[in-house]
């Protein structure tokens, strides 16, 4: 699919260094005029340099100018519609539909770019041999992990999640089986999830990561990275839209992954699972 360079530039624009802020600022705001500039003409125009320009690229994961012009001008014909991400007072729901849309469309597809097929393979062999999986997240991440404990407790594996860290602690703490830990949090930062997965490798429990930094504390404690984009969050997206739906996504290749590998296995307790709870429904009625 095309790359939506107008989002990822948003995407990267406030981690980066000051001379490339410079020009994703202008290109932002000049996008059709860059299309005719040529680096050196980009450089002055945004009171960078050319070598600012190459390490602008670099960053945003284009292989060069050249390229970098061709995608602005597949973009060209959608530009203000995508700009702006951020809801707007007395906005239409049609456009706010329309930016989530362009949004969601553009975070899956960097998530597919990101997130390494091996990585998800060994998290499967994994899980096929843990005889529990501890799975934690706080805030947002707190509805990845219970996506996790509701996926595979259908499965019949031995999932344990609460919120409580404390609780957590001590479940991991007093825990003698081969098990595995998973660890959600977008930034890689939060402090309870990294005291916990000191704690787990303490215990001997592999760390699965599942995070958006690749240099974050999580992702240097982490056996296996499950690795989404970086993304702004507009201030507005108090429930983090962005890195919600890269996480769910990625627990959803996870959960097919190992389905796939047990499809069989899966089928039955799927089907065990609807039955179970089609007799509880009937005990309430």
């Amino acid at each position: 699919m095309q790359q939506n360079i107008i989002l990822t530039i948003q995407d990267h624009q406030k981690h980066l260094p000051g001379s490339e802020q410079k020009v994703a600022e202008y290109i932002l705001k000049n996008t059709s005029e860059v299309i005719n500039l040529s680096a050196q003409e980009l450089a002055k125009k945004s009171g960078s340099s050319p070598a600012a320009i190459i390490r602008f690229c670099r960053s945003i994961e284009v292989s060069g100018f050249t390229d970098l012009k061709l995608l602005l001008s597949a973009n060209l014909g959608s530009v203000h519609t995508q700009m702006s991400t951020e809801v707007e007072n007395g906005e239409t729901t049609n456009a706010i539909k329309e930016k989530l849309q362009h949004r969601l469309i553009h975070i899956l597809e960097r998530t597919n770019e990101h997130l390494e097929s091996e990585a998800i393979d060994q998290a499967v062999v994994d899980l096929q041999c843990a005889e529990i999986i501890f799975v934690y997240g706080l805030g947002a991440s707190s509805l990845v992990a219970q996506d996790i404990y509701q996926k595979f407790t259908r499965l019949g594996l031995n999932v344990f999640f609460t919120m409580d860290h404390h609780l957590f602690a001590s479940a991991l703490g007093t825990n003698g089986l081969k098990g595995i830990f998973i660890g959600v949090s977008n930034s890689g930062k939060n402090q309870e999830t990294n005291a916990l997965a000191d704690l787990a490798i303490e215990k001997g429990l592999m760390v699965i990561g599942l995070t958006a930094d690749s240099d974050s504390l999580l992702a240097k404690k982490s056996s296996i990275l499950l690795l989404t984009p970086a993304g702004g969050e507009a201030p507005l997206r108090s429930a983090a839209t962005v890195s919600l739906t890269a996480q769910l996504y990625v627990v959803d290749v996870l959960f097919f992954a190992y389905a796939a590998k047990n499809y069989q296995e899966t089928l039955e307790k799927i089907q065990y699972s609807k039955q179970a709870v089609e007799i509880v429904k009937k005990d309430l009625n």
